[in-house]
């Protein structure tokens, strides 16, 4: 059958010959079964002798198996596992599958990948047909863009030479109907052949700053690699697939989106805002991480919410702007001091406790470290955006909710006993959380205010 793993959110399947890669002679007969769910090999026989005794899921672990499809393409299967047997029969479930090449996921043979992503093509919102006003006889006309340039192009990026972003028309006819269709790519340049890894972490990079722009969880639908097979040799171009185990999200507006690429082309901030976040992604992941988790989760606990947001917005005050009450030679000295005065007949794990609570002795407090974050925004801004006229009660509230939800000790804040109120808290701290953040990646604060407080709907 015709493949169509280009497309993530499609299921195929494909017939054909699999082996291990240090046993080629080894072949066993079967059926690859792609689905957004999982993939899973059928097998006519065992790989190898540990499949035949297997009886446990995962009891057999398989980091690479080759296989030939019957129109002759080969297939790559990585990490797979034992599922199940039926006689000579085996079951295998694998996490990812490439189609046109046989690949050693180790092995820096990448030189570019194109990707194409849940929403793109709104985010784009590339318009290459117009309709004309038509001739004097009533025959309306359309006009269609030829030998568009990219979109976008960023370049000498970590690990990338080359990020731009592209749009092709796509065109289909029926006796009754013709369609034009957009469809918006990525590619990806590597500095020098990548292995699978790194293209994927850039991919997965990719795709964080995208649901931060769309607000909206965005994946990857397709992804097609250059890869280079010999020095001096053409290039062989395969499709990889993972199973994005969720239903493709809703189309969204590009009105409905925080921060659609017009907006950035307008202000001239694309280039900047792409290269700085690649830049700072080594330092910035775990601040990433845990706001990313508050969109590809939307309908977590609130408390949970909360503790990332919180927890988000005190990890960004640490890598952005560090924080210590005194330099670390002088806190040196003052701690050893402390340290040398714990009696040494006290209980060792209570002297333990202390020499562990005065090695960070010398890091801000959640407190100070809010105080210096959120000054930097203008007042007005900051007002809107918290709900309050100041800054010093929002952030003792945030405070106090922080250290009872950590501690569960002392006195519950009200609006924990309110869902809809910790909700709407929630937004106003990922809207702060967002401001400061992309200030950093070099947005202009009065470019972020309008989109972040109208389409997060904090008027």
């Amino acid at each position: 059958m015709r493949y169509a793993g280009e497309q993530m959110f499609r299921n195929f399947t494909l017939n054909g010959s699999w082996w291990l890669p240090s046993h080629s002679d080894g072949a066993a007969y079967g059926t690859l079964s792609y689905s957004v769910d999982r993939i899973k090999l059928q097998l006519d026989r065992a790989l190898t002798p540990a499949l035949s005794t297997a009886y446990r899921v995962g009891g057999v672990k398989i980091p690479v198996i080759h296989g030939c499809a019957n129109d002759s393409s080969p297939v790559t299967v990585l990490k797979a596992y034992y599922l199940d047997s039926s006689g000579r029969e085996i079951d295998l479930l694998a996490n990812e599958v490439i189609v046109g090449a046989h690949l050693d996921p180790a092995g820096a043979v990448v030189r570019q990948a194109v990707v194409g992503f849940t929403n793109l093509e709104e985010w784009a919102a590339c318009r290459l047909v117009r309709q004309s006003a038509g001739s004097e006889d009533s025959i309306a006309g359309f006009l269609v863009a030829k030998d568009r340039g990219p979109n976008l192009e960023v370049t000498e990026l970590p690990y990338l030479k080359r990020l731009g972003l592209s749009t092709d028309l796509e065109v289909s006819h029926s006796p009754v109907e013709t369609k034009l269709t957009n469809h918006n790519r990525f590619t990806l340049v590597f500095h020098n052949p990548a292995t699978l890894q790194t293209v994927i972490e850039s991919v997965r990079s990719l795709a964080n700053l995208l649901s931060l722009l769309i607000d909206d969880p965005v994946q990857p639908t397709s992804i097609r690699l250059s890869i280079q097979t010999e020095p001096a040799g053409a290039d062989v171009y395969a499709n990889y697939a993972i199973p994005p185990r969720a239903a493709p999200p809703k189309k969204k507006h590009e009105f409905e989106m925080l921060i659609p690429l017009d907006d950035l082309q307008q202000s001239n901030t694309a280039e900047t805002l792409f290269k700085n976040w690649f830049q700072n992604e080594p330092a910035l992941r775990p601040i990433y991480d845990l706001l990313l988790s508050t969109v590809y989760n939307p309908g977590r606990y609130v408390q949970s919410t909360y503790l990332s947001l919180a927890q988000a917005l005190e990890s960004f005050h640490r890598k952005v702007y560090e924080g210590k009450y005194l330099p670390e030679q002088e806190y040196s000295e003052i701690r050893k001091t402390l340290v040398d005065a714990i009696p040494a007949d006290i209980d060792k794990k209570l002297s333990v406790k202390l020499e562990s609570m005065l090695k960070y002795g010398n890091e801000l407090s959640l407190k100070s470290r809010l105080d210096e974050l959120l000054e930097g925004i203008r007042r007005e801004h900051f007002n809107n955006l918290s709900g309050t006229d100041g800054p010093q009660n929002f952030i003792r509230k945030l405070v106090n909710i922080r250290n009872y939800l950590t501690h569960y000790e002392g006195k519950k804040p009200s609006i924990l006993e309110d869902q809809v109120e910790m909700y709407n808290l929630n937004r106003r701290i990922k809207a702060l959380l967002l401001l400061v953040l992309f200030k950093h990646l070099g947005l202009p604060e009065d470019f972020l205010y309008l989109p972040i407080v109208g389409r997060l709907g904090l008027f």
